[in-house]
């Protein structure tokens, strides 16, 4: 089990455009209060990712490749 720690940063200038993209596809199979339950797929790849409840800034992080 992971912990996630919730991060927020203030990007500043144009230096991110320059990176290649790439195009992310996700949706919520739960937004109950005491989990988050997401799919994430990019390319040819998937996770399932369950997150807890969250507890100050932390929380419990499964994620699973399917």
């Amino acid at each position: 089990m992971a912990a996630e720690i919730e991060r927020k940063f203030l990007v500043s200038g144009e230096g991110w455009r320059q990176t290649d993209a790439k195009r992310f596809s996700q949706g919520y199979l739960s937004r109950d209060p005491a989990r988050t339950v997401r799919v994430r797929c990019v390319g040819q790849q998937a996770w399932l990712t369950i997150k807890g409840r969250s507890v100050g800034a932390s929380r419990a992080e499964f994620e699973y490749e399917i």
